[in-house]
């Protein structure tokens, strides 16, 4: 699943368990702080790494989203990504099929 359509599926599921209103088109976090702030009082924790050392063509991106721990147990998410939208957007389903659904 691409980006863009990742995005629009976060949005979609914070919005199916009135969490937010995050509109398709999101960027940054801003947007769906309400669900990674839902996932840390629920025990996880969720980790966004920005790492200036990553900027080759054969790196994986220089973001790294994590959520671990708490409700999830081995069941944990790890992406290293291009852009930080693509890690959350990916965390977000994630998540919320392990535990939201």
């Amino acid at each position: 699943m691409d980006t863009e359509a990742a995005k629009v599926k976060a949005a979609q599921i914070l919005a199916d368990l009135g969490m937010a209103s995050v509109p398709g088109d999101w960027r940054g976090c801003d947007a769906i702080w309400p669900a990674l702030e839902e996932m840390a009082n629920e025990g996880s924790t969720v980790l966004v790494k920005i790492d200036g050392e990553r900027v080759g063509e054969d790196d994986n991106g220089r973001y790294t989203v994590v959520v671990s721990g708490g409700p999830l147990g081995e069941n944990y998410f790890h992406m290293d990504a291009t852009t930080l939208e693509e890690g959350l957007a990916k965390a977000i389903p994630h998540f919320a099929q392990a535990r939201w659904k």
